[in-house]
């Protein structure tokens, strides 16, 4: 398929294009059809170029985006002879005179700005190639054109490539993969499949390599893109050189060097030299690699190709290295590294990583200044909504004022009737301790005071026995006092312990066993973790202890008492005496002898009490706190 090409030294394109140029009378179709071929410009030769550029002169008017589109296709010309400073000059003089915001402009702006980011490449100013291909995003963004996204893209990727950044070049170049949707985009975008394929190369990952070199091949052959066939055979050819297929190289290699001398692009011509060099250095012909490399060199250097230069030092190199020519591979090397390090110096990474964050931080920029530029179009709309926003924003003032003061006031009335509640609450409380405790002396108190005016009346009535009734009425008038006493205790104290406890009710039994004397008890501590009583629980313990010990007395018949006290992760009170025993059935304990009272206060204080037998003989009372 190649051969019928290279006879006509055109493309089946381009001769469809000189026909219709030649045969056409109108001369705004025929500046048309001269701005097609100049888009056919990596097919055509550069005395053909330099002539449809004359021609096109001629027809063109000047500062219309035709005349701007020409321009950089001059440009391009100047680029492929290897006058990079003036295409430089050229580009940078139509990028100050473009206007500016002009929609009709847009896709020759961002034309201009890929050419001159082409030119920085081959000029070795690969930092200001990203400034340009950084700009043309951000401009496809706003625009949301996603030709120019991917050609965006494809620049960013070829300058990452000629750092030798082969990684971050296929993140870049995948982007613009993305954006393949169409033809169109194809045809502008064509060597993204030829530069993803060189850098799974150079990364030895062949299989990817081939996938896409096989994609390059087939749209370079679609589109009759001469320059982008002959890079893809180059390609190739360095792939199977790799694979250790000099035969499959060779081919690709003639074919491709064919092509390139019909296109005669200065560039890709030193970048062949190169590839022909490294070919013969592995077939074992360093002669003829060592002429090509050198050739190759002579021609960068002059053309200030610093990048090319690289590639064919390394070409060099390996055919020095081959043919067992030490010190001259050894220098070979000495001067890669020198210029490494001055294209680095050139571009260095800080620089580039400082660019890519301007134009991330320009994106994120973007919104706010069109909104400004739009602000800027208009004074009195500006005025007006500034004066709106102020508006606004002391309404806004005022409103958020008055909510909070309405949220205080609500708050505040909202603690006063809380704390009226509270008050309230309490009152109840108070009221119903108040009642509780009167209960409790009229019970406990009124009993002695009956007992009192009992014995008083017996007095008046028998005086013959007025000793023994006087000595019940001391008896009863220190139980009034002992209980009081005892209510005295606990309401002064707004929190007791279970040791306070303890030794009040130690001191009660001392104080009732002198009444007993044939009657021993003792008492037991392990307080191994302190247990708080409120006032109110505490006094319902003391008394059902105290009702315990009196029942244990009265009717049990015991010669022996014991009170232990032992606390850790509950609370256990236990009143044992070793008497006749209680009703073997717990569940139908009747609630004589002071039990109904002991159920009554432990269920209000929230504790439990249950009877067990005390073996061999008598009653356990055991005490515990539910929590």
């Amino acid at each position: 398929m190649l051969m019928p090409v290279i006879l006509m030294a055109q493309t089946g394109r381009i001769t469809q294009l000189r026909n219709e140029l030649y045969t056409t009378k109108d001369q705004q179709h025929k500046l048309s059809v001269l701005l097609s071929l100049l888009r056919e410009g990596r097919s055509v030769p550069s005395d053909s170029l330099v002539q449809y550029i004359e021609m096109a002169e001629e027809l063109i008017k000047p500062d219309s985006p035709e005349y701007y589109k020409l321009n950089t296709y001059r440009a391009f010309y100047l680029l492929r002879n290897g006058n990079q400073n003036s295409a430089l000059l050229l580009l940078n003089e139509l990028l100050s005179d473009i206007p500016k915001n002009n929609s009709l402009f847009f896709d020759v702006h961002l034309g201009i700005l890929h050419a001159r980011a082409n030119a920085f490449v081959r000029n070795n100013l690969i930092k200001n190639a990203f400034q340009d291909g950084f700009t043309m995003l951000k401009m496809a963004e706003e625009n949301n054109s996603d030709n120019w996204k991917a050609y965006a893209y494809l620049i960013l990727g070829y300058s990452d490539m000629e750092l030798l950044k082969y990684r971050s070049a296929i993140e870049n170049l995948k982007k613009c993969y993305s954006y393949l949707r169409n033809d169109s985009i194809i045809f502008s975008s064509i060597y993204v499949y030829s530069n993803l394929a060189s850098c799974y190369n150079n990364l030895g990952q062949m299989d990817s390599a081939f996938k896409y070199i096989d994609l390059a091949i087939k749209y370079g052959n679609k589109f009759e893109n001469l320059s982008s066939l002959s890079n893809s055979l180059n390609i190739r050819a360095d792939m199977y050189i790799r694979l250790n297929q000099p035969e499959l190289a060779e081919k690709d290699l003639e074919e491709a060097l064919k092509l390139r001398e019909q296109v005669g692009d200065v560039s890709f011509i030193v970048s062949d030299m190169a590839q022909m060099a490294k070919f013969y250095a592995s077939i074992g012909q360093t002669n003829k690699g060592i002429k090509w490399a050198n050739e190759g060199i002579k021609i960068a250097r002059e053309k200030k190709l610093l990048s090319k230069q690289i590639y064919l030092l390394t070409a060099l190199a390996e055919n020095y290295r081959v043919a067992g020519l030490k010190d001259e591979y050894a220098n070979a090397l000495l001067e890669i590294v020198e210029l490494k390090d001055t294209l680095y110096q050139k571009n260095a990474a800080s620089d580039l990583a400082a660019l890519e964050a301007k134009y991330q931080l320009q994106k994120k920029e973007n919104i706010i200044i069109l909104q400004e530029s739009k602000l800027a179009k208009n004074r009195y709309t500006t005025y007006g909504i500034i004066a709106l926003l102020t508006f606004i924003f002391i309404a806004s003032g005022l409103l958020y004022r008055n909510a909070q003061l309405k949220r205080q006031h609500k708050y505040e009335q909202q603690l006063m009737e809380q704390e009226l509640l509270a008050k309230e609450n309490l009152n109840k409380a108070m009221e119903t301790e108040r009642k509780r405790i009167a209960a409790d002396m009229h019970d406990n108190l009124g009993a002695y005071a009956a007992a009192i005016t009992n014995q008083i009346k017996l007095i008046k009535d028998k005086s013959d026995i007025h000793y023994m009734i006087i000595k019940n009425l001391e008896s009863n008038a220190a139980s009034m006092v002992s209980q009081l006493s005892d209510t005295i205790w606990v309401l002064k104290n707004q929190e007791l312990t279970l040791t306070n406890l303890s030794d009040r009710f130690k001191s009660w039994m001392q104080k009732l066993m002198k009444s007993y004397p044939d009657i021993d008890y003792h008492f037991k501590e392990t307080i191994e973790k302190e247990y708080n009583f409120t006032p109110v629980n505490a006094l319902h313990v003391f008394y059902i202890l105290t009702e315990c010990v009196n029942n244990a007395l009265q009717h049990s018949g015991c010669n022996e008492i014991v009170i232990s006290f032992s606390s850790n992760s509950s609370v256990e009170i236990i009143v044992s005496d070793n008497g006749k025993g209680m009703h073997p059935f717990y569940s139908r304990i009747p609630d004589g002898n002071g039990i109904g009272h002991i159920k009554k206060r432990t269920y209000e204080c929230g504790w439990r009490v249950r009877w067990d037998d005390n073996h061999p003989q008598g009653t356990n009372v055991v005490l515990r706190n539910t929590t």
